[in-house]
């Protein structure tokens, strides 16, 4: 490459990445809140099948050595389970962190950034001992690059094409976030996310039966990202337009350069407003379980006998997800179909008043007692929704009853969106529930101590030691 064209994508997200940004103390707050949910996550998610072969898949050390720096998050609830290289680290850990569908997302391009930025700055942190604020800085970083460049590629079109933003997209915030922690100078910044474009991938082609990949595309990125960063560390070159150019990453993933789509780069917006989830399941259906659930908890002896129809509307964008094709849905496999299945999220939020782990973990025996109900759902488009995306997430529903009886909700966000915001305490609870309440609480305790200047070498808060055996 020759010389550093400020015009192209790449370089101003390196100058982004390199600069010397001020954290202010609500950013610093929330960075913490978003490391805890990262944990609890990854602990509750530890037991999955997919984390269980990722494992597996890889040569692991019980302690630490040179070759094996990198701490694997997970075991007795939130400790580590041995260690790896950094890239099998890092790999790993963002497919155990994914396994769950509980993890942060980032509405406006329909991403989740902690199980891609997180796995990939703990595990390079374990090979330096970074200091907190150093990390966590990287961390803001990684959520500014990944979100904003979703935000270009645009869910709608990365969807239409087949691909995952997440496994896309987080290529690149990864190796930005690699970048900042190795310290790379914007030159080679725009290496390696230029290489990090050339190295994306991620298919939905999970979807057709319900298998893991989508869990492989969150851990492939992280790693795909510290790969990036090294390679450019080393000198390996990538082109200056490898994100907007005419063989780029936004035409490979998305529709090209889209016009009105901003490249809008503030330090922290991005982790500011990304969202916390409350149920194991696609973000796209989270509006409409809040809602389904408040009807549930108003008329507690609400039967089926008593529904005509459940009237759901879908954002368009995620409806190749959730709700299409709509005999699909009504076949639920696996826990991944019922992931990604609006019909039975409505169903288990109306009939049962809940939307749980468990639930989700035992989707084919629980959508074969709620066929009834699932064959009640009506999945629309609502144009009062569509108007409102991306920028807000909006939810409404309609239970309509054989009386002629109508209930209608409607909300302006989902829980745990900026519009309303989880606190420190609703992300201590929603730990308790999936590593136990002796393990939650001390790591909320230790995460909430430490200080810019404590190394955080890649392991979680508190030693292993601490925690208990927490299956959930």
């Amino acid at each position: 490459m020759k010389g550093t064209d400020m015009s192209t994508v790449s370089h101003r997200l390196a100058a982004h990445t390199v600069a010397d940004h001020p954290v202010s103390p609500e950013l610093a707050e929330w960075m913490r809140l978003l490391l805890l949910d990262y944990h609890a996550v990854t602990g509750g998610g530890f037991h999955r099948d997919s984390a269980v072969a990722a494992r597996a898949a890889i040569e692991i050390s019980e302690q630490a050595t040179a070759f094996f720096p990198a701490a694997l998050h997970g075991v007795d609830g939130a400790g580590t389970s041995g260690f790896a290289t950094v890239e099998h680290a890092a790999l790993v850990n963002g497919i155990t962190a994914h396994g769950l569908e509980l993890d942060d997302t980032f509405e406006e391009s329909s991403l989740h950034p902690a199980v891609v930025i997180f796995p990939a700055v703990l595990a390079l942190a374990s090979t330096q001992q970074s200091p907190t604020g150093e990390v966590l800085r990287a961390a803001t970083v990684g959520y500014d690059v990944m979100c904003s460049v979703g935000v270009l590629l645009g869910a709608r079109e990365s969807y239409g094409r087949g691909f995952h933003p997440t496994g896309v997209a987080g290529c690149l915030g990864a190796a930005a976030a690699a970048a900042r922690l190795l310290g790379l100078t914007v030159e080679q910044t725009i290496h390696a996310l230029g290489l990090a474009a050339n190295m994306a991938s991620g298919s939905l082609e999970f979807l057709a039966d319900g298998s893991w990949t989508k869990r492989l595309n969150a851990g492939h990125a992280a790693a795909t990202g510290i790969r990036a960063a090294k390679l450019a560390a080393a000198g390996f070159t990538a082109p200056a337009t490898a994100i907007e150019g005419r063989d780029g990453f936004l035409v490979q993933y998305g529709a090209g350069v889209v016009d009105g789509r901003q490249l809008a780069l503030e330090f922290g917006r991005s982790a500011l407003d990304t969202s916390i989830k409350f149920y194991p399941c696609c973000r796209y259906m989270h509006g409409n379980i809040d809602l389904l659930r408040g009807i549930r908890e108003q008329n507690p002896l609400l039967g089926i006998d008593d529904v005509a129809r459940i009237r759901v509307g879908v954002i368009q964008a995620g409806a190749s997800l959730v709700s299409e094709p709509a005999a699909r849905k009504l076949e639920v496999n696996t826990a991944v179909d019922a992931q990604f299945n609006m019909p039975f999220g409505a169903a288990v939020a109306l009939a049962t008043g809940r939307a749980t782990v468990d639930q989700f973990d035992d989707a084919p025996t629980v959508a074969a007692d709620l066929m009834e109900w699932m064959r009640k759902v009506e999945c629309y488009r609502s144009d009062r929704l569509e108007a409102a995306f991306p920028a807000r997430w909006e939810a409404e529903v309609q239970v309509v009853l054989w009386d002629g009886t109508v209930i209608e909700k409607s909300e302006d966000s989902f829980r745990g969106a900026p519009g309303d915001r989880a606190t420190w305490a609703d992300i201590v609870q929603k730990a308790e529930a999936l590593i136990g309440i002796t393990e939650a609480n001390a790591l909320a305790v230790s995460i909430s101590r430490l200080g810019d200047a404590t190394v955080l070498g890649g392991g979680v808060a508190v030693s292993t030691g601490t925690l208990a055996d927490s299956r959930v």
